[in-house]
C-alpha cells in the first residue's frame, strides 16, 4: 500500500502493529538523490530567486524531494518551503512494512515539520525507516538551501573485521554479524549469532537463515552493494543483515548511503518447452504434486519463489491422516476413528458449508498419503497418532520429518531429488517467481511465465499446471478483502495469492475464501527482540498479554473471551481481529507490584526464555510498562474515555472489572498466523472449477489455495489437528497423479 502523508493540518501518530522485528537506531541504509525544485515565483529565473533568497531567507521558496533507502525500498520525502520555513512535509514509502515503517511515515514527517530539520528522534521499532526519512529529508532541505548533492564515491572503511547486531527473526537474542573490509571492499560476512529462538524455532529457522548465508552474503560481496535483493522467504533476516552491515560501515569511517549501487538485472528471456506438468509453488502441496506426477511418468518442472523448498510445511509440526496403515498396525490393528462418524462430525462442525464429496475424499485418502511418502520417499511419521483439541478425542494427527526423524527439510530435499532423477528432463528452480499463466487464443492455459531473482524471464510451457502457491497470507490487499485484516505472521510470506489471482482470471470460482486464518500463536503486538532488555522483563510483559484473568476487548472495542477450550488464547486470538487488548485496572496493577502475577504464562512459540517465581512481587513493573510503551505494546490511559481516544475506537465497557475511575493499563496483543485457509473451488479430480461448475481440465489447485472446500466460511478450520498440512500432502498426491494420467501414453 502506498503511504502518502500530508501534514498541512496535523500529524497523526499511528500505532505500530508489528509483524517484523525492529532494526537499530542510526543504521539508515539511505542513498540520497538529487532533490528537485518546483519554482513558485512566476517569471523569475532560478538564479534570480536563489540570489534573492540568499539575501532575504534560508531557503529558495519551492517544493523539493529527497530519496533514501528504507527497510523495504525507496523512501521519498517532499518538503515545501517559503524563504524562512518548511511549510509542509510528506513521506512516501510504498515498500516499507505496512504496520511498522509504513505506519511510522506520518509521524516521521511530522517530526521533520516540527523540528524544521532532518535531525529527528525517529520512531522506535522502525529505525531503518526513520533513518531513511532523515537522509531523504536532509537531501530535500539541502536542495532548498542551494547545496549540491553529495558525491556518490564510496567512503573508505579502514581494513579490519567489525561486528554489529540488530533484532531479527529470533526472539532470544539479536542477530550479530562480523564484517571484514580490505582495501575499501567487503571481503567476508560471518554469522556470530543468528538470533535463534527456542530449540523448536531453531529447528525451523536454521534452514531459512541458511539461505541468507548461502545466497545473500556472497551476492553482497560480489556486487559490493547493499542493493541486492533480499532473499525470498527470508526477508526479515535479509533486511536485518543489511541493517547490520550498514551500521558497521557508518561506525567505521564509511557512509552506508553510498553502498547502494544499483544491481543490474538481466533482460534475457529463456523458453522451456515440452513439459507434461508444471507445479507453481514447492511447499508441502507442491512437492507432493511434483513427486506424484514424476513417479507416474510425467515430465515435471517446479517453480518456487523462496530460496528453499518446503514452504510452511517445514514450519508446522505434522498432518492429519485418517487411519494410516502403519499407525493402525501399531494400535493393535484397531482403527482410530470410524470414517462415517468423522464425516458426519466434520459436516456438522462446518454447518454443511464444506463440500461433502471433498471431505469424504480427504478422509479416504489422507491415511494413504502417509504410507506413500514413507514407502517411496524420505519421509517419516511418528508411529502413534494423537488427539488434538476437539471434543471427540480422535487420534488423527502426528508429527513427521525425514526417515531418520531429523529434519523436515531433509525429507523435502531428498524426496525432490529422487523425483527429479526419474526423468532427465525433470527440473525445479528456487528464487523463481511465477508472474502469470500463459494462455493461448482459445483461453487454454499453456504454461507459466516467471521471473528469476537476477531478472531473467522464464516462459515454461506444459500440458497441465498445478497451482500450489500456498494461499494469500503475504498479500495485504487480499487478506483485508477476504479476512478483514492484515495479520502478523509466523509463516513464510512469499505466499501472495498468485494461484487464486490467476485462477480468477480464468473464470475460476472461489469457495469459502474467507475461512479464518490458521492461528496457533498469541504474543505482544510488537515482540520486543532488543538485547537492551532482560529476558525476564520481556517474558513478564508477554505473560500479561496472555493472562485470561483480566478484561479483554477485541479490535472493535467489544468484550472478548480469549479462552479456547481451557487452553488459553493462542488458538482463538484471530476472533478478536488483528489485535486484542488486555485491560488491567489500577487495583489489579498495584496487586501485581505487591503480590505478583496471577500466573506466569509462557507461549509455546516465540518464548523468550524468561523465568518468574509465582507469588513474587513485580517491583519493577513500572519499568516493564515503560519498555512496553516504548515499543507501542502498552498504553497507560487515565480513563476509559482516554483509552478510547488513544485507540481510536469506542469501547463497549462501563468499567474495567468494577473500576470506573483511575488509570487503565492496556497491553496490546496479536494473533501470529501461519497461513490463510480459504481459496478456490475444486472437484474430486482436484481440477479448478469455473463459476458455472465446469472444470478447467488442465489446471489443478492444491493445498491452502483450495482448503476452503473442507471448511466453513469465517470460521476456524476443523479442530482435529493438521488439517491444512494433511490436505496439502494429500491433494498434492492426488493432483499430481491425475495430471500425469491425463497425458500418459
Amino acid at each position: 500500500m502506498k503511504k502518502t502523508v500530508s501534514l498541512l493540518l496535523a500529524a497523526l501518530l499511528v500505532l505500530s502493529a508489528c509483524s517484523s522485528p525492529a532494526s537499530p537506531e542510526g543504521t539508515a541504509d539511505a542513498g540520497t538523490t538529487a532533490a528537485t525544485e518546483e519554482m513558485t515565483d512566476a517569471g523569475a529565473t532560478a538564479e534570480t530567486v536563489q540570489d534573492t533568497s540568499a539575501a532575504l531567507g534560508i531557503y529558495t521558496a519551492g517544493t523539493y524531494t529527497g530519496e533514501a533507502r528504507g527497510f523495504g525500498g525507496t523512501v521519498t520525502v517532499t518538503i515545501r518551503t517559503d524563504a524562512n520555513a518548511i511549510l509542509e512535509v510528506s513521506a512516501q514509502g510504498p515498500d516499507e512494512t505496512e504496520n511498522i515503517g509504513g505506519a511510522a511515515l506520518e509521524d516521521l514527517a511530522a517530526q521533520v515539520l516540527a523540528a524544521q530539520s532532518a535531525q529527528i528522534d525517529g520512531v522506535t521499532g522502525a529505525s531503518m525507516t526513520s533513518g531513511a526519512v532523515r537522509e531523504a529529508a536532509k537531501a530535500a532541505i539541502d536542495a532548498a538551501e542551494g547545496k549540491e548533492a553529495s558525491s556518490s564515491g564510496a567512503s573508505a572503511v579502514a581494513d579490519g573485521t567489525y561486528t554489529g547486531k540488530t533484532p531479527s527473526f529470533g526472539v532470544m537474542g539479536e542477530m550479530e554479524l562480523s564484517v571484514t573490509f580490505k582495501d575499501g571492499r567487503i571481503t567476508a560476512i560471518t554469522t556470530v549469532n543468528a538470533g535463534s529462538a527456542t530449540q523448536a524455532d531453531e529447528d525451523e529457522y536454521s534452514p531459512i537463515y541458511a539461505t541468507v548465508e548461502e545466497k545473500l552474503y556472497p551476492r553482497i560481496i560480489e556486487q559490493q552493494s547493499l542493493a541486492v535483493d533480499s532473499i525470498a522467504g527470508a526477508t526479515v533476516s535479509s533486511n536485518a543483515a543489511k541493517a547490520i552491515i550498514a551500521s558497521v560501515i557508518d561506525e567505521n569511517g564509511g557512509k552506508s548511503s553510498e553502498w547502494y549501487t544499483p544491481v543490474e538485472k538481466s533482460t534475457d528471456v529463456v523458453t522451456l518447452e515440452g513439459y507434461d506438468v508444471i507445479v507453481v509453488g514447492l511447499g508441502s502441496s507442491g512437492v507432493a504434486s511434483y513427486l506424484s506426477a514424476a513417479e507416474n511418468g510425467a515430465t515435471v518442472f517446479g517453480i518456487e519463489t523462496a530460496a528453499k523448498i518446503g514452504g510452511n510445511g517445514t514450519n508446522t509440526a505434522g498432518p492429519l491422516g485418517v487411519n494410516p496403515a502403519k499407525q493402525v498396525e501399531n494400535n493393535e490393528g484397531k482403527p482410530f476413528v470410524d470414517p462415517d462418524e468423522l464425516l458426519k462430525a466434520w459436516m456438522e462442525y462446518t454447518d454443511n458449508d464444506a463440500k461433502e464429496e471433498m471431505v469424504k475424499l480427504f478422509i479416504e485418502e489422507s491415511g494413504e498419503t502417509f504410507g506413500w511418502l514413507e514407502e517411496n520417499y524420505d519421509f517419516g511419521f511418528m508411529p502413534s497418532m494423537f488427539a488434538f483439541y476437539d471434543s471427540h478425542g480422535w487420534q488423527l494427527w502426528t508429527m513427521y520429518a525425514d526417515s531418520t526423524m531429523t529434519s523436515k527439510d531433509l525429507a523435502y530435499n531428498n524426496s525432490m531429488e529422487k523425483a527429479k532423477a526419474l526423468n532427465e528432463k525433470n527440473e525445479y528452480m528456487t528464487e523463481l517467481t511465477a508472474t502469470s499463466l500463459l494462455v493461448d487464443d482459445q483461453g487454454t492455459v499453456t504454461g507459466v511465465e516467471a521471473r528469476y531473482y537476477d531478472g531473467t524471464t522464464y516462459r515454461i510451457y506444459g500440458d497441465s499446471v498445478i497451482l500450489a502457491s500456498g494461499g494469500y497470507i503475504g498479500n495485504a490487499e487480499m487478506t483485508k478483502e477476504y479476512t478483514g485484516y492484515v495479520w502478523h505472521t509466523k509463516g513464510m510470506t512469499q505466499c501472495d495469492g498468485f494461484g487464486i489471482r490467476e485462477a480468477l482470471k480464468l473464470g475460476g470460482a472461489l469457495y469459502n475464501e474467507d475461512v479464518a486464518v490458521e492461528d496457533h500463536i498469541a504474543q505482544l503486538d510488537t515482540i520486543i527482540r532488543s538485547d537492551e532488555y532482560s529476558a525476564n522483563d520481556k517474558s513478564l510483559l508477554t505473560s500479561l498479554v496472555l493472562e485470561l484473568g483480566y478484561q479483554m476487548i477485541d479490535s472493535h472495542g467489544e468484550p472478548f473471551d480469549g479462552n479456547y477450550n481451557g487452553l488459553g488464547i493462542a488458538f482463538n486470538a484471530w476472533e478478536a481481529g488483528a489485535n486484542y487488548y488486555v485491560l488491567i485496572n489500577e487495583e489489579e496493577y498495584e496487586s501485581i507490584k505487591t503480590n505478583g502475577l496471577i500466573a506466569f504464562n509462557a507461549p509455546m512459540f516465540f518464548n523468550q526464555g524468561g523465568t518468574y517465581e509465582e507469588g513474587t512481587p513485580v517491583t519493577n513493573l513500572d519499568e516493564i510498562m515503560a519498555m512496553g510503551e516504548k515499543f507501542n505494546d502498552v498504553i497507560i490511559a487515565d480513563s476509559l474515555e482516554d483509552l478510547e481516544s488513544r485507540l481510536g475506537f469506542e469501547i463497549n465497557l462501563e468499567d474495567v472489572h468494577g473500576q470506573t475511575e483511575g488509570k487503565i493499563y492496556c497491553i496490546i496483543g496479536a494473533a501470529y498466523v501461519y497461513s490463510t485457509c480459504g481459496g478456490l473451488d475444486v472437484d474430486t479430480n482436484i481440477n479448478l472449477l469455473r463459476e458455472d461448475g465446469t472444470p478447467v481440465e488442465n489446471v489443478y489447485v492444491v493445498g491452502n489455495d483450495s482448503l476452503g472446500v473442507l471448511n466453513e466460511s469465517n470460521k476456524a478450520y476443523v479442530t482435529y489437528g493438521g488439517c491444512a498440512q494433511g490436505w496439502a500432502l494429500t491433494s498434492g498426491r492426488l493432483a499430481g497423479a491425475n495430471a500425469a494420467a491425463k497425458y500418459a501414453d
